[in-house]
């Protein structure tokens, strides 16, 4: 739902509320009945209201049925043109027309869509082609165009907005897709109905480009979140301060002038020995409860992740150094509408400004834009996820595109279970060689919606990994609705916890999400599959000032666990307090069933110094999963606020492991022995894997109350190098070794 709408529902329902009143009281409606209407059913009124805009997308548009004007259909020799009159592939999203490309002049195609989009809606096609008959190279440029016709003028000439996709790009992305159909989109400046697809003329005869709908899709709404921003007032109100080499900063007045498309710049550093540092204050002091960051950007460029190695945040209070983040372990990257990231980090003091300083001389952070500081108190907007608490028949795995049971991924389950534990898609060596899983949502995502997957890797997807990436929507029937791959993938996110985001906008209702994984030449791969999700963001934030001086300043949250006895310990701090109550302690063991209290702790009620408070969690003890906590606020009027989320890890050290004898033989009789650490509790699993990644053997141990250690056989197996896996029950890698075999 676009603000326009909601605006005008709000009218709407002001407009009954008024009518309601005034009409109880013409009728001399008891005045107990008339409070009761006016504290009671307005506000559900309301609420229904909010509940229909946060929960709506953006309005779409299709186009039904043939185009409205195409290259007409011509069977000579052989035929060209589009050919309108196509069937649908069983089981396949419905082809409304197939373009069968000429030598002579372009191939194009019109369509009609339902209604009218907006400037700032996304416009275009479904295309998809059959992957074995599309060549390399069988593909020109592909051009987007978009009319706005009338009863008087159905067919326009006049184009609204144009984007053409390389020959080379187009080439890729439909190969990506396997088939399966993908989106070519440019987002319009100008109101439209009409949606036209062009094909460049080719070389040769032979290409098709099936073409599944066209349509416009509103965007989704901005999230709304609770901060504090350099640029929030007038020109010149907030300060601001270059270190370092000064004039490595360009027009830094720039992040601080109100205005947020302006930008500051990174110029070419020389050397490290002299880096640059921009500090700007922020309109409001931030707790430290909330994310301290730049949002920067390259143009229209996607940042690769590889750029957070190269940067430095930090946090100021009074103008006393408060926080330093930097690198891939400690900052975050969001990537935002409009070729905008926002780099961050979770703070735990309070601070009135942050820094970016360039402490690298690569040239990827040339001309870096520098638009404005922030203090944010979140950036997940509510979602739907792959979430099931029996994740049996919630999962499907593929290897090198047909269906499989458990072929390729290790732990499927898990990416449809707990959003914490993980599936692992193992990909052998080669190009041609592929893996993925679809996982099942837990709800609807809606069309225009993100649809993506939480993902682990031991490296940092960058433009080139996200080329073997690619993502899918499924209706019920598991049929596939879209594909999205490489550059299309526009939403890459770090999460401070070293998990990344991988998603792209949808256009049509789907209720699976799937990821499949491509093959490196010569080596193998894995990458952990946390869960499946769709939200109805569109990665941008709106942020909005605190209301009133936070009741609790909370600087610092913080759980472990005692060696001696297993317990957990919590400690926060907060640096001041008005009106507080107390602090409730909630623990969760799956974040998706939710918190339950377990404890309750005095607070200060009113202090202005800082006050360290304690508490333990005697049943951690007891527990064998990961524990969550968090604290629940209370002020002396009732108000609540909540904490970051603390997490106690399951064990309170990792098992590792040797091997005897390694080297070995392939014998018979040769067992490998495996000698922990500590004892292994029940669920513990070794996984033997060949050199080239492919799974060889898997099974559960335990060496608890056993009399002889875990073994590996090795009868059978060729000479050369292995690797031996130890994971705990939750599917977790604790540790690997290297066996290496000599034969008989």
């Amino acid at each position: 739902m676009n603000l326009a709408v909601y605006l005008k529902i709000k009218k709407h329902v002001t407009t009954l509320v008024t009518y309601i009143m005034l009409l109880l009281e013409k009728i001399k409606f008891g005045r107990m009945a008339r409070r009761i209407f006016q504290h009671v059913m307005a506000p559900v009124l309301f609420g229904l209201l909010f509940l229909m805009a946060t929960g709506a997308r953006g309005e779409a548009y299709y186009s039904t049925g043939a185009p409205v004007q195409n290259t007409p259909y011509v069977c000579l020799a052989t035929c060209t043109g589009v050919d309108a009159t196509v069937s649908t592939p069983v089981g396949g999203v419905a082809i409304s027309a197939a373009a069968n490309l000429r030598t002579l002049g372009p191939t194009y195609l019109r369509y009609q869509l339902g209604g009218t989009g907006q400037a700032g809606w996304r416009a275009g096609a479904l295309l998809s082609t059959n992957s074995g008959l599309l060549g390399a190279n069988a593909l020109g440029t592909v051009t987007i165009r978009t009319y706005l016709s009338s009863a008087s003028d159905p067919t326009p000439t006049t184009v609204q907005d144009e984007m053409t996709v390389s020959a080379t790009a187009a080439n890729l992305q439909l190969l990506a897709g396997k088939g399966s159909p993908s989106q070519f989109e440019l987002i319009t400046t100008k109101q439209f109905n009409q949606v036209e697809i062009v094909f460049a003329a080719l070389a040769s005869l032979g290409t098709t480009v099936n073409i599944n709908y066209a349509y416009g899709v509103g965007p989704n709404t901005a999230a709304q979140i609770v901060g504090l921003t350099s640029n929030a007032g007038t020109a010149g109100t907030a300060p601001f301060k270059v270190t370092g080499c000064t004039d490595k900063v360009n027009n830094p007045q720039q992040t601080v002038d109100g205005d947020p498309a302006s930008y500051a710049t990174f110029s070419s550093l020389l050397t490290v020995a002299c880096p640059a540092e921009l500090m700007v204050g922020l309109n409001g002091t931030a707790p430290g409860t909330y994310r301290a960051g730049f949002v920067i950007g390259q143009g229209n460029n996607l940042l690769d992740a590889s750029v957070l190695s190269s940067l430095t945040i930090r946090t100021y209070r009074n103008g006393v150094l408060q926080q330093t983040a930097n690198g891939a372990a400690l900052l975050g990257l969001s990537v935002l509408p409009d070729s905008k990231s926002l780099v961050s980090f979770q703070t735990n003091t309070p601070f009135d400004a942050v820094s970016i300083e360039r402490n690298d001389a690569v040239a990827l952070l040339d001309d870096l834009r520098l638009y404005y500081g922030v203090g944010v108190a979140s950036l997940t907007p509510p979602q739907v996820i792959s979430s099931f608490g029996d994740p049996t028949n919630h999962y499907q795995t593929y290897s090198n595109g047909l269906v499989c049971v458990n072929c390729g991924v290790t732990n499927p389950s898990n990416a449809a279970g707990s959003p914490n534990s993980k599936a692992t898609i193992n990909v052998l060596a080669g190009v041609s060689n592929s893996s993925g899983i679809r996982l099942d949502l837990n709800g609807t995502g809606n069309a225009g919606n993100r649809a993506g997957m939480i993902i682990g890797s031991t490296t940092l997807l960058d433009l080139a990994a996200l080329s073997r990436v690619t993502l899918s929507t499924y209706d019920d029937q598991g049929r596939v609705l879209e594909t999205a791959t490489g550059d299309a993938l526009l939403k890459l996110n770090l999460l401070p916890d070293g998990r990344q985001t991988v998603s792209f906008n949808t256009t049509k209702n789907f209720s699976k999400v799937g990821i499949q994984i491509s093959g490196l030449a010569g080596v193998a791969s894995n990458t952990d599959i946390y869960y499946a999700f769709t939200d109805s963001s569109n990665g941008s934030f709106n942020i909005v000032a605190p209301s009133a001086p936070l009741p609790v300043t909370l600087t610092s949250f913080g759980v472990r666990r005692v060696a001696s006895s297993g317990v957990a310990a919590l400690t926060w701090t907060t640096a001041s307090e008005v009106n507080s109550a107390s602090f409730v302690v909630e623990r969760a063991t799956d974040l998706v069933a939710g918190f339950t209290a377990i404890g309750r702790v005095a607070a200060a009620g009113n202090s202005s110094t800082p006050r360290t408070y304690a508490w333990q969690d005697p049943e951690a003890a007891s527990q064998t999963g990961t524990l969550y906590y968090r604290l629940r606020q209370l002020d002396l009027d009732g108000q609540a606020h909540l904490s970051p989320v603390a997490v106690l890890s399951a064990s309170v050290a990792k098992a590792g492991f040797t091997l005897y004898p390694n080297p070995a033989s392939a014998a018979a009789s040769q067992r490998v022995t495996i000698a922990t650490s500590t004892d292994l509790s029940a669920g513990y699993s070794v996984s033997l894997y060949s050199g080239t990644g492919q799974l060889l053997s898997s099974r559960v141990v335990s060496s608890e109350g056993a009399t002889t250690a875990p073994t590996v056989p090795t009868a059978g197996l060729a000479a050369g190098l292995y690797h031996v896996v130890l994971r705990d029950a939750a599917g977790q890698q604790l540790s690997s070794q290297r066996l290496q075999i000599t034969g008989q």
